[in-house]
C-alpha cells in the first residue's frame, strides 16, 4: 500500500463523506439452507460464502456471508458494460455460478444445500457439507462447522475443532500430536508466526478455513524437494466478504481486584496476502496471582506488501512491557537408596520487563530463472527480578501442611531438620541480538537444475547483574561452641555473554524424471562463545538495609574461586544429501547429513584452569514416507535422528560452588547424545478419525549423578553419560456431527523409562535410579449447536503413575473432569454465556482441601446501534472463589508438587465498538 493510501484510509477514518461514484448500486438478497442427509427436514445455513465476481475474468468485487437465519443482503457498485456472475459456496461443496442482469435489485431466493447433485432450480447449490478435508498433503478445516460465541477470538475456535490443542502455559499448539511452528495469515507471516498473538488478538468471525500443512522454505518451494525438516503451520484463510476490508475494534474494561482490559486493533487482511495490522492491549485480565502490580503491555504492527507478482516484503515491530509476581510454593520427595529426604521451598517473586523485537524479510524474482529472499531481525529485552524465599531440607516427611511449611516450621521435630536456607535476590540484566541472512536460487535450465547461495550472521550479547544475600543454617553440622552452623553470604555477581555466528552455504537440486528430485547440499559454519561471571563478596563492605546498591571499593571484595571465564569457538563443515519421490499416491523422502567439527574450549575457575580442543561428528539422518487415498485418508510414517554435543558447562572438570546447597562441576570424558524418534499417524477426515504413536530413545543421555551429603543436606552434582531413557505414545480421535449434535471421542497414553545416578557416600559406586511413569486419558464431548446458542458437555478422565527402582517408591494421582459450557442468544442482541469445571484428584499424599476445584464463570453481553458495532459485557470470573493452582511431576530422582497464589474470583466490565471500511 503506498503513501497515498494510507492518507487516503485516515482522511476516511476521520469521518470525510465517501466520494460518491458514476456507477449504479445493485443489490442481491435471498436466503441459503441445508438438506438434512436421507431427509426432506431444510435448516438454516449460516456462514455461505456469496460472491460478486466480474464476468470476463472473475475478479473479486464484493462478498458477504449468510447470518446465522442463512439470509443474506449484498451490495455492490456495477460499471457500465460490465457483466456479473453471483457465486454461492460452501466448503466441501459443489459451486454454481448465476449470471446476474441489469436490474437495481435481485432476490434470488432460497438457495437449498443438498447431499445429492440435483438441480432444485437456477440458484440451487449442490453438494455435501464437510468439516475437514484433504487437498494433498494440506488438511482444511471449515471454520464455520464449528460455531462459536459471538465476539470470540482465534483461541476459541482452536478449542473446538477435533485435533487441534492450543496449551496457554507455554504458547505451544499442536494438530494431532504434531506441534505447529506458527500461524499465517492468507498464506503469510503474521507477527513472525507468534502464535499467542494470532490466537488471542484475531476474531474468530475472521476466519472461512484452517489450514494446517508442512511449509516449504523458500528453496524447497523453488526446487521442488524437501531439505527433510518438517515445519508445520497453521494457515488462516479469510472470508471472501472481508477481502481488502479495514476492520477496527477498541476495548475498555475495568473491574475488581484491579482489573483493567484496554485493547485497539486495526486489521486488514488481503485474499492476495497482502495484510496490515495494529494491536495495542494492556490487561491483567488473565494474570490471577495474588500480585496487585500484574500487568501486560503490548504495541505490536504487522505488515505484508506485494509489489506486483515478484516481490513481496513482510515487516514487524513489537514492543512489550510486563510486570509480573507471584507467590508460590514447592515440596520435594528425593528418592535415596538408605531412606528418601524430603525439601520444601516458598518463594515471592516480582519481575519487570521491556522488549522490543522486529524483523523485515523479503522474496522476490530477478528474473524467470533467479529467486531472491532475505531476512533481518533485531531484539531487545532490559529486565528486572526481585525474589525472597526460603527453602528446607528435612530425613522424614515434616508434619504440618506443605503451604504453611515455614509458618510452622518450629513445630517440626528437630531430629530430622537437616537444612534450613532464607534468601534474598535482586537481578537487572538486558540481552540484545541480531541477525541477517540472505539467498540467491537459480533455475540453470529448463528442466529444473537448481543451484543455491545462502549467507547468515547471527550474534548475541547482554550483561547481567545481581545481588543475592542468603543465610544457611546447618542442623547435623555443629560450630566449635556446638551450636547449628551458619553460613552467611552477601554477593555482587556481574555476568557479560556474547556469542557470534557465521554459516555460508550452497546447494545442488537436479531432477530425475518427472517423480523423483536429488538434492545435495555443503555449509560452513563458525561460532564464538563467551561466557564470563565475576562474584563479589559484599559481607564486609555494607549492611542488608542497603542490598542491591553496590559500596565504593567494592572490587576489594573480588572471589576468584567462585569467578570464572569461559571461551568457545566451533568450526564444521555440514554436507547433506537426500532425494524425494512423489506421485498422486506415494510420497517419500530421505537425506542425511554429516557435520565433522573441531570445538575448542577454555575456562577459568578461581586458580584452576583447562581448556581442550576436540574433533567431533554429527549426525543427522531421515526418512519419510507418506501414502493417500484419493484425498480422503493419509498415513505418514517418519523416523528423524540427530547427535546433540554436550553443553560447555558440562565439560570443564572445574568445581562451581556458588551455591553451597547446590555444587556443580564438570565432566570432559562426556560424549555426544543420539536422539532417535520414530512416528506414525493417520488421518481420515471423512469418517472422523484421526490418532498416532511415537516412540523416543536416546543413546548416551547426559545425566547427572547426585552426591548427596547427609549432614548438610547439600547436593553436588556432575554430568555422565547413560542409556536407557526412551519413551512411547500414542492417541485416537473421532468425532461425529448429526444436524445440530457432535459427539467427540479422544484417548490417549505415554509410558516413559527415565535414568538417573545417585549416590549418599563418594567411596561407593553411585547406584541407578530408574523411574517408569504411566500416563492414560480419555475424553467425551458432546455439543448441541442450535440457530438460538450452543451447549457443550465434556467429561475426561486422567491417571497417572511412577514407580522409582529406590525402595520401589511409587506414586499416583487420578484426575476427574467435568465441564459444561453454553451461551444463548436472546432478541434485541442479548447473550448470556456461562461455563463450569469440577475437578476431582485422588492419589498419594493428596491432602484435604486439595482434593476437588470447581470454577464457575458467567457472562452477560448486550450487542447494539446499528449491525450491532457497540458491545457491553460484564463477566464474573471464579463465581464460587474455588480456583486453586496445584500441579505435581515425578521425574528419575524424586517427585514434585507445586502450589500458586491466586486471587479468588474478579468481576470485570467491558465496552467494545467495531466497525468496518471497504476500500
Amino acid at each position: 500500500m503506498n503513501v497515498c493510501k494510507l492518507v487516503g484510509l485516515l482522511l476516511l477514518l476521520l469521518s470525510v463523506h465517501t466520494v460518491s461514484y458514476a456507477q449504479q448500486v445493485r443489490t442481491v438478497r435471498g436466503k441459503v439452507q441445508a438438506m438434512e442427509t436421507g431427509g426432506n427436514k431444510k435448516q438454516p445455513l449460516p456462514s455461505a460464502s456469496i460472491v460478486i465476481l466480474e464476468k470476463n475474468d472473475s475478479s473479486f468485487v464484493k462478498g458477504a456471508t449468510s447470518d446465522r437465519n442463512g439470509r443474506f443482503t449484498l451490495n455492490y457498485q456495477s460499471q457500465k458494460k460490465k457483466q456479473y456472475l453471483m457465486k454461492v459456496s460452501f466448503m466441501g461443496m459443489q459451486s454454481v455460478y448465476r449470471a446476474l442482469g441489469d436490474s437495481a435489485s435481485v432476490n434470488v431466493g432460497t438457495v437449498v444445500l443438498k447431499d445429492e447433485d440435483i438441480r432444485i432450480d437456477e440458484v440451487t447449490i449442490t453438494g455435501k457439507l464437510k468439516e475437514v478435508v484433504m487437498e494433498g498433503d494440506t488438511t482444511v478445516i471449515n471454520a464455520a462447522a464449528y460455531k462459536t460465541p459471538e465476539g470470540a477470538y482465534l483461541e476459541d475456535l482452536v478449542k473446538r475443532v477435533p485435533g487441534l490443542e492450543y496449551n496457554k502455559k507455554d504458547n505451544s499448539l499442536t494438530y494431532n500430536g504434531q506441534p505447529i511452528s506458527e500461524i499465517n495469515v492468507n498464506g503469510e507471516s503474521f507477527f513472525s508466526g507468534d502464535k499467542k498473538t494470532a490466537l488471542e488478538n484475531l476474531p474468530a468471525n475472521l476466519i472461512s478455513k484452517l489450514k494446517v500443512y508442512d511449509k516449504k522454505s523458500k528453496e524447497e518451494e523453488f526446487t521442488g524437494i524437501s531439505s527433510g525438516e518438517k515445519k508445520y503451520v497453521l494457515d488462516l484463510q479469510t472470508k471472501d466478504e472481508l477481502n481488502k476490508t479495514w476492520l477496527t475494534n477498541a476495548t475498555v474494561g475495568y473491574g475488581n481486584n484491579k482489573k483493567k482490559d484496554l485493547e485497539g486493533q486495526v486489521n486488514y487482511f488481503s485474499k492476495d496476502g497482502q495484510n496490515l495490522s495494529f494491536i495495542a492491549r494492556s490487561t491483567n485480565r488473565y494474570q490471577n496471582s495474588t500480585y496487585k502490580d500484574n500487568i501486560s503491555n503490548t504495541v505490536g504492527m504487522n505488515a505484508t506488501y506485494k509489489f506486483g507478482k515478484k516481490f513481496t516484503l513482510n515487516g514487524n515491530v513489537n514492543y512489550d512491557f510486563n510486570r509480573n509476581g507471584n507467590v508460590t510454593s514447592m515440596y520435594q520427595e528425593q528418592y535415596l537408596k538408605t531412606g528418601n529426604q524430603y525439601s520444601a521451598s516458598a518463594n515471592e517473586n516480582n519481575s519487570k520487563s521491556r522488549s522490543i523485537n522486529s524483523s523485515l524479510m523479503g522474496f522476490g524474482e530477478l528474473d524467470k530463472r533467479t529467486q531472491l529472499h532475505f531476512n533481518v531481525n533485531f531484539g531487545s529485552s532490559p529486565n528486572q527480578n526481585e525474589s525472597s524465599s526460603q527453602s528446607a531440607s528435612f530425613d522424614a516427611p515434616p508434619s504440618v501442611n506443605h503451604e504453611r511449611m515455614f509458618d510452622d516450621f518450629e513445630s517440626i521435630p528437630e531430629d530430622i531438620k537437616v537444612n534450613r536456607s532464607e534468601n534474598r535476590s535482586l537481578s537487572d540484566g538486558k540481552s540484545n541480538n541480531a541477525s541477517w541472512a540472505v539467498g540467491i536460487m537459480r533455475r540453470l535450465n529448463e528442466k529444473g537444475t537448481t543451484l543455491g547461495l545462502n549467507i547468515m550472521n547471527s550474534e548475541s550479547w547482554g550483561d547481567n547483574e545481581s545481588f543475592s544475600l542468603s543465610q544457611t543454617t546447618y542442623f547435623k553440622l555443629k560450630d566449635k561452641h556446638g551450636n547449628d552452623s551458619v553460613l552467611y553470604r552477601n554477593q555482587y555477581l556481574d555476568s557479560p555473554q556474547r556469542n557470534n555466528s557465521w554459516r555460508v552455504g550452497v546447494s545442488f537440486t537436479q531432477p530425475i524424471g518427472k517423480k523423483i528430485h536429488f538434492r545435495a547440499a555443503y555449509n560452513w559454519s563458525t561460532r564464538y562463545e563467551r561466557d564470563n561471571r565475576s562474584t563479589y563478596d559484599l559481607s564486609s563492605l555494607l549492611h542488608s538495609d542497603v542490598f542491591g546498591e553496590l559500596p565504593s571499593g567494592y572490587e576489594t571484595g573480588y572471589v576468584d574461586s567462585l569467578s570464572n571465564r569461559s571461551h568457545s569457538r566451533s568450526n564444521g563443515h555440514d554436507l547433506n544429501v537426500g532425494f524425494n519421490y512423489s506421485d498422486d499416491v506415494w510420497m517419500f523422502n530421505a537425506s542425511l547429513g554429516v557435520t565433522p567439527q573441531k570445538r575448542t574450549i577454555d575456562r577459568k575457575v578461581g586458580t584452576l584452569h583447562a581448556d581442550t580442543a576436540m574433533n567431533i561428528i554429527d549426525y543427522q539422518p531421515m526418512l519419510w514416507v507418506g501414502w493417500q487415498k484419493k484425498e480422503k485418508m493419509r498415513v505418514n510414517l517418519s523416523y528423524d535422528g540427530r547427535t546433540r554435543q554436550p553443553s560447555l558447562s558440562d565439560l570443564m572438570p572445574l568445581t562451581d560452588n556458588s551455591n553451597p546447597l547446590y555444587i556443580t562441576r564438570g565432566n570432559p570424558d562426556l560424549k555426544q547424545m543420539f536422539i532417535h524418534n520414530i512416528r506414525l499417524s493417520f488421518q481420515y477426515p471423512s469418517k472422523g478419525m484421526s490418532a498416532n504413536a511415537g516412540w523416543q530413545m536416546e543413546q548416551n543421555s547426559v545425566t547427572q549423578v547426585m552426591l548427596y551429603d547427609v549432614q548438610s543436606g547439600g547436593r553436588e552434582t556432575y554430568p555422565i553419560n547413560i542409556n536407557g531413557n526412551w519413551n512411547t505414545y500414542g492417541n485416537a480421535n473421532w468425532w461425529k456431527r448429526w444436524g445440530h449434535f457432535s459427539l467427540r471421542l479422544n484417548s490417549g497414553g505415554r509410558y516413559s523409562n527415565r535414568v538417573s545416578m545417585v549416590n549418599e557416600d563418594r567411596n561407593v559406586q553411585p547406584e541407578k535410579s530408574t523411574t517408569r511413569d504411566t500416563a492414560l486419558d480419555c475424553e467425551v464431548r458432546t455439543g448441541y449447536q442450535p440457530a438460538w446458542g450452543g451447549l457443550e458437555l465434556a467429561a475426561s478422565w486422567n491417571y497417572q503413575y511412577s514407580l522409582n527402582s529406590l525402595n520401589d517408591n511409587d506414586n499416583y494421582t487420578r484426575y476427574y473432569n467435568f465441564r459444561f459450557d453454553g451461551y444463548v442468544d436472546f432478541p434485541f442482541g442479548l447473550q448470556l454465556r456461562t461455563d463450569a469445571a469440577y475437578m476431582l484428584r485422588s492419589g498419594t499424599n493428596i491432602q484435604k482441601g486439595e482434593d476437588d476445584e470447581i470454577v464457575w464463570n458467567a457472562t452477560a453481553t448486550w450487542r447494539f446501534l446499528k449491525e450491532k458495532k457497540a458491545e457491553l459485557s460484564a463477566h464474573w470470573a471464579d463465581i464460587l472463589g474455588r480456583r486453586k493452582s496445584f500441579n505435581r511431576m515425578p521425574t528419575a530422582d524424586g517427585f514434585y508438587e507445586f502450589r500458586t497464589q491466586e486471587i479468588k474470583g474478579y468481576f470485570i466490565v467491558t465496552f467494545k465498538y467495531n466497525f468496518r471500511l471497504m476500500m
